[in-house]
């Protein structure tokens, strides 16, 4: 099951309290009634029984459960509407540069950078899973970006692209060619830039750039301010994932001696500085793998949603008309119930 207005589901964290409250409610009445009419039975001096009244607010309960559940666009099944997915296009700009290889995660499963920034995605693109209609695009970069995974409502496909690449062995689409003069090895602005011309144009206000990257590399913060300026034009939020000890350089080995090294360290204040000028969010995994699922949820999906109509990828179903007549019919009998 996936829910196409998941920020509605939080509510239904209120129906127990609405019950204790209830049942709080129902125990001050009986003991006021007793202190007023000693001796007399409550059932003598209620024209309602409280079975009754507690079959009456259960129903109502659960009637108002089901019509947050519609609310929410509960979805399963085939048979749903071909072409219609109503979401958000997010596309990632993931760092494949040398420094990325630095051995300083936490984690032991993700120890160099790039491991971490790929699982973090995994766990967003998880997360999205459940409500369904978010496209993802993916773009990777050194010394110079590629656009590997245009956007797509097939998450399949974009963590089969995403798994094809790492820093070990870069694809050549974005080393330097021999007679190109690159400053950097690190583009963090040219892969911003191609990821805000792979966005789609029909949508302003729904999309989102995600860049991954621990800002490391000569010349960046120069190279850097023309997508900055770009995105905060086409007003596309660069949302950046800080990853790398900023305190302690960690060394990296850069060729076969084992004296031909250098320190890496995250760069953070550079990368805060992208976030704030394109409205976009800091997210400072660190040492971490970043948590990018729960970030996915709680900042992104609540965000308004676009509806794209040429994805020819098949939905589940709508069966928020189920949950909509199940829950009337409950609030009918609760009230009938209270008379």
């Amino acid at each position: 099951m996936s829910f196409s207005h998941p920020q509605w589901l939080p509510l239904l964290g209120l129906l127990p309290v609405l019950l204790f409250m209830e049942w709080l409610a129902q125990r001050r009445r009986n003991q006021a009634w007793a202190i007023f009419a000693e001796g007399i039975s409550l059932q003598q001096l209620s024209t309602v029984p409280n079975v009754r009244r507690w079959r009456a607010f259960f129903s109502i309960a659960l009637g108002a459960g089901f019509l947050l559940l519609a609310l929410a666009g509960p979805r399963w099944g085939a048979g749903g509407e071909t072409g219609v997915v109503i979401g958000r296009d997010l596309i990632i700009v993931l760092d494949l540069s040398r420094s990325m290889t630095a051995e300083d995660m936490a984690d032991p499963t993700h120890h160099q950078r790039w491991q971490a920034a790929q699982a973090g995605v995994r766990d967003l693109v998880t997360a999205a899973r459940r409500r369904g209609g978010h496209r993802f695009g993916l773009v990777v970069f050194a010394a110079k970006p590629w656009l590997v995974c245009p956007l797509t409502s097939d998450e399949e496909h974009f963590l089969a692209r995403l798994e094809e690449f790492s820093p070990k062995a870069p694809p050549l689409e974005i080393r330097p060619g021999a007679d190109e003069a690159i400053s950097s090895g690190t583009s963090i602005g040219a892969g911003i830039a191609l990821g805000l011309y792979s966005q789609d144009p029909r949508f302003p206000g729904h999309r989102d750039i995600l860049l991954l990257t621990d800002g490391d590399g000569p010349g960046v913060e120069e190279e850097v301010q023309p997508a900055i300026r770009m995105a905060a034009e086409q007003g596309i939020p660069v949302h950046v994932v800080g990853l790398g000890d900023p305190d302690k350089p960690t060394s990296l080995v850069l060729g076969a001696a084992q004296e031909d090294f250098v320190g890496t360290k995250l760069q953070e204040p550079l990368l805060k500085d992208i976030a704030r000028r394109t409205n976009g969010e800091y997210i400072p995994a660190h040492r971490d793998m970043p948590p990018l699922g729960e970030w996915f949820t709680s900042v992104l999906a609540p965000r308004p949603s676009r509806t794209l109509s040429d994805d020819l990828i098949p939905q589940p179903k709508d069966r928020m008309p189920w949950f909509a007549a199940i829950g009337l019919i409950f609030l009918m009998i609760g009230w009938g119930r209270e008379r």
